[in-house]
């Protein structure tokens, strides 16, 4: 057999909590829960972290995140790190990234990992002999914009185009190039034009903020819910820390489940047309997200806090999302219920292509971290006297026990210990056992640190990092 195609799908911002595969009353995965049937689910399987950046580190390179520290949308590892590059070094693997997420494409450097890139479409503005707000390093405020585009030989083209920047800006939110679909076709002719074998992460946010599902699949949210969506302009926690009812954001759980339903589509026509081809006999399709989302739940470690999308907080809402993996010529289903971690995806693909034994299961205990918000949080609308409750560091570590699996979770002085059933069902068991995490912390943090020196990101990548709700 030739070596194994290699497809990490990453249904960005899907929590298992919110898939009928995990036991949601909404049928949201129909065609997932029948290409499941003859998959391995990993029924508890954890995000290393909350967020994009520290959970892609962990998941491209097999350290937690508190071994390798990225934290922050600016992050830059070092080179060779990643199962990206070493499929490429050693196995002479051809790579791919496809995704709209800015934090992969142009914020971080996790896109030097891989041979080809397709991102988000940079050069959206109406003349391209002109200057734009991408071509200006750091950030760059409105009248320092102006004087550079009146010192441009284009100049009434470049204020045009900054002029483009702000309306589509008052227009709400929105992510350009975000529908999954675009970005499978992309990946389908890339991987078509391939002689030998391909690795690719394909990073779908069809389910990330903005939460604005095509109407055929909107089948629980409606015109209302939508009108309120349309609302709420830029990042949640501007909106809800500032007194916005929470009522209304657990509503957008709705219009969240119907974006869920839309990957599933997607999902649908992807495995299909690797079926057409004959290529998903040979491929090793693994199947998650990077993290969970928030819908005002409150935190078990501090009630005062809620959830709002996957800001802060260590929550199964956040860490607990799908795993479905695929081998090659495999069509046996199976159900893993043992703890594991995203972690474990670089030496899992190693041991599929080297011929062993693979497992996403591990004899250590499962880490979940994260660093955000870190003081003095700034970026949170609030007065300082009322931030610390929302600081990290955030940690979370599961074992299995006799009734499923237990999780002891850290932050500052609280701790707390929660059986976990599955999915859609958990209960406090009272306080943690923070030694027990601590030691855990302190050996993964004995591993190499991955970070090396950030560079500055420009407003205009700023800007879309908003659109999709992060702070800055």
């Amino acid at each position: 057999m030739d070596a194994p195609n290699v497809l990490l799908l990453v249904l960005d911002s899907v929590r298992a909590k919110n898939m009928s595969l995990y036991g949601s009353m909404n049928e949201t995965t129909p065609n997932i829960d029948s290409f499941s049937e003859g998959a391995c689910v990993y029924t508890q399987a954890r995000a290393p972290s909350i967020h994009s950046i520290a959970s892609h580190v962990s998941i491209f390179t097999g350290h937690h995140v508190a071994s390798h520290g990225a934290s922050k949308h600016t992050a830059h590892i070092q080179q060779g790190a990643t199962i990206w590059e070493s499929l490429a070094d050693n196995f002479g693997y051809e790579t791919g990234l496809f995704t709209s997420n800015v934090v992969l494409t142009e914020s971080s450097n996790l896109h030097e990992a891989f041979g080809h890139v397709t991102g988000p479409q940079t050069s959206r503005y109406p003349f391209q002999s002109g200057l734009t707000p991408n071509d200006l390093p750091g950030t760059t405020g409105k009248i320092e914009y102006i004087r550079h585009c009146l010192r441009h030989d284009q100049p009434i083209h470049s204020l045009y185009n900054g002029f483009s920047e702000q309306v589509r800006r008052m227009k709400g939110p929105s992510v350009d190039g975000s529908h999954g679909d675009d970005y499978v076709d992309s990946f389908l002719d890339w991987t078509a034009e391939r002689n030998g074998p391909w690795a690719v992460c394909l990073n779908l946010m069809d389910a990330h903020y903005p939460y604005l599902p095509d109407s055929q699949y909107d089948q629980w949210g409606g015109d209302q819910l939508r009108s309120i969506h349309k609302e709420i302009n830029g990042p949640l926690v501007r909106q809800f820390l500032n007194e916005r009812p929470w009522w209304q954001l657990q509503a957008l759980e709705a219009l969240y489940d119907g974006c869920i339903r839309q990957l599933d589509s997607i999902f649908s026509r992807l495995v299909g047309e690797l079926k057409r081809r004959g290529s998903l006999e040979n491929t090793i399709l693994v199947v998650t997200s990077d993290h969970g989302e928030g819908f005002g739940e409150r935190s078990r470690l501090d009630r005062r806090v809620r959830l709002i999308d996957h800001n802060w907080g260590i929550a199964e809402e956040l860490t607990h999302v799908p795993l479905i993996v695929h081998l090659p010529n495999d069509e046996l289903g199976s159900r893993i219920t043992d703890p594991v971690s995203l972690t474990q995806f670089p030496s899992f693909v190693t041991e599929v292509i080297t011929g062993e034994d693979p497992s996403f299961r591990s004899d250590e205990p499962v880490l979940s971290s994260t660093y955000r918000v870190e003081p003095p949080g700034d970026e949170l609308p609030i007065p300082e006297r009322e931030r610390k409750k929302y600081f990290g560091p955030w940690h979370a570590v599961y074992t299995r026990n006799e009734r499923g699996v237990e999780k002891h979770a850290v932050k500052g002085d609280t701790t707390v210990h929660i059986q976990i059933e599955d999915a859609q069902n958990s209960y406090s068991l009272g306080k943690g056992q923070r030694k027990y995490v601590n030691d855990i912390l302190e050996k993964v943090t004995t591993e190499k640190r991955l970070l090396v020196e950030e560079e500055p990101i420009n407003s205009s990548v700023e800007n879309r990092l908003e659109d999709l709700g992060y702070l800055q």
